[in-house]
């Protein structure tokens, strides 16, 4: 079993919730891992290069010498990409450069990388940042920092749609929010840790356990 701690909103360790590595994976699958993550890297691209080709550029509608007699090369127009301000040879399209493991393969990553996660100590708790009535973003870094996870690469991971969390932590650097139906194996993967609300690790934990059976 491995425990993770459960902190306050003042970052006081409160308790400890006992979890089994194997409820998440028998083992970390890191060649799985590795192709979810590429996914998730690739999905990331904005994918809007873009340059013109020889259609595209102005100008060059006259052929600039005849075809025979000067001695220099043939040429039918200064467009041509071998010319200074032609177009591009190959010219690069906007493009999607995202797509997405099977459905399964999907689900049995998102579950290494959690293992993965508790093996590395990556992974805590926090109750009463859920409660927050307004936008604190003094409160989320205070914690973050108190933690000793402040200025790192983390991921908070709410039950539901927590607007004021995500208020909150947005003005944060390297800290993100996700709501954990919505949780992937590329975000764990890029993120060194996980902060999960109470309620999303135990509710976590006990769909699990039911599902193991």
């Amino acid at each position: 079993m491995t425990a993770i701690p459960v902190f306050n909103a003042q970052g006081v360790k409160t308790g400890e919730i006992a979890v089994d590595p194997a409820l998440f994976d028998k083992t970390v699958r890191r060649g799985l891992l590795k192709e979810a993550l590429i996914a998730y890297l690739a999905s990331q691209r904005q994918g809007s290069h873009k340059t013109k080709d020889r259609g595209e550029v102005a100008g060059g509608g006259k052929k600039p010498w005849k075809q025979k007699g000067t001695g220099r090369a043939r040429q039918g127009s200064t467009r041509s990409p071998q010319w200074v301000g032609g177009g591009r040879a190959h010219a690069l399209r906007p493009r999607d450069y995202g797509y997405q493991l099977p459905k399964a393969q999907r689900e049995l990553a998102l579950l290494s990388s959690l293992r993965y996660r508790l093996e590395k100590n990556g992974i805590c708790a926090v109750e009463g940042l859920d409660a927050l009535t307004e936008p604190k973003t003094k409160t989320v870094a205070g914690f973050l920092s108190k933690v000793g996870v402040g200025g790192k690469g983390t991921l908070m991971v709410s039950e539901g749609n927590l607007p004021n969390l995500h208020l909150s932590a947005r003005n944060l650097p390297k800290v993100n929010v996700a709501e954990r139906r919505n949780l992937t194996a590329g975000q764990i993967l890029v993120h060194a840790n996980l902060v999960f609300t109470r309620g999303a690790i135990e509710t976590m934990v006990k769909e699990l356990t039911e599902a193991k059976g």
